[in-house]
């Protein structure tokens, strides 16, 4: 599937406020990305909502855990499994299904992650729990929903991914992450510094050499579900991480939408583009470039995600009659 269209531009942006980006970068958002947790019914809630009025897309991050207790405390995939979440998880789907528009849905991103992997479960019990919530949102008229796989893209836990592979009729998009953490106090021992595309590359890679013989269709779209650099020691470079990714992208044909985590973990964490003026000014340049700024952005977006996720979804069944479906 030759590539159609631009690449959308998005963040998970500080507060779930994507206007202070907007205005610094002069354009909309094309998609949105928001996190949740599984006991939640007002998915999207209402102020997700007037960001679809407004013309952008949501990607909603649907977590193992309660966001409706205090500390947000995590669960088990069994539970999900055995239908603990069902009303949650069903009110979801109707309210998905009357957004009216393509929504895309990831759940429990990083779960090849060192501190999530086989923690909240094993790895067949993500995939069943991952299963479970597509058919039952299915079930509910949840058609506009685009599954989006989110691992971390980090090349020591490409060998845990087959394992994490939900299948291929369960999968619409896949997503991983790229981001520059040098000097994070979280990452001790992060003296290098890997540009946007030394990021991208080790798993785009696998996807594309090892990915079939596991069951992962190679020609899904790809989605950078989260990216970013903290300041670099020299600001210039700062700049020129982020003004390189529209360029960095053109090579990398599969990736169709990439989002800034506009955030911050610990005081030497953070990601926010707008609280330094060398990050902002690459980010902005970057926002501008042809290549992440689509024309008429609001409906051909619409039309080309559906596009994609019924081309993926053909895709599934031609590798079924193959045998190479899970």
């Amino acid at each position: 599937m030759e590539p159609t269209c631009a690449v959308w531009w998005g963040a998970s942006p500080w507060r779930g406020d994507p206007r202070p980006l907007e205005k610094t970068t002069g354009r909309p958002m094309d998609i949105v990305y928001t996190w949740h947790g599984i006991d939640q019914h007002d998915i999207p809630t209402a102020s997700e909502v007037a960001l679809t009025r407004e013309g952008r897309m949501l990607h909603a991050n649907i977590e193992a855990r309660r966001f409706e207790e205090p500390g947000h405390p995590a669960l088990s995939y069994r539970q999900i499994i055995e239908g603990e979440f069902d009303d949650s998880l069903t009110a979801q789907a109707h309210n998905i299904a009357d957004l009216g528009q393509p929504f895309f849905v990831t759940f429990d991103h990083e779960a090849d992650a060192k501190k999530r992997y086989n923690t909240r479960g094993t790895p067949e019990e993500f995939v069943a729990a991952w299963r479970h919530i597509v058919d039952l949102y299915r079930a509910n008229g949840a058609d506009n929903a685009i599954f989006v796989w989110n691992v971390t893209g980090w090349p020591q836990n490409l060998d845990r991914l087959p394992g994490l592979w939900p299948g291929n009729a369960y999968v619409d998009w896949i997503s991983w992450e790229a981001y520059n953490m040098t000097g994070c106090e979280l990452q001790p021992h992060w003296e290098h510094v890997d540009s946007f595309e030394d990021a991208l590359r080790p798993t785009y890679e696998w996807i594309q050499t090892e990915g079939e013989k596991h069951g992962i269709d190679p020609d899904k779209p790809v989605m950078i579900g989260e990216m970013g650099t903290v300041p670099l020691r020299d600001p210039r470079a700062t700049a020129e991480w982020y003004a390189a990714i529209p360029e960095t992208l053109r090579e990398y044909e599969r990736v169709r939408a990439v989002k800034l985590w506009d955030g911050m973990t610990a005081p030497t964490c953070d990601f926010r583009v707008l609280r330094d003026a060398h990050a902002a000014h690459g980010y902005s340049k970057a926002a501008r470039h042809p290549y992440v700024n689509v024309p008429e952005r609001a409906r051909e977006a619409i039309e080309d995600a559906l596009a994609l996720a019924e081309e993926a979804r053909r895709h599934a069944e031609r590798l079924s009659e193959r045998g190479l479906r899970e």
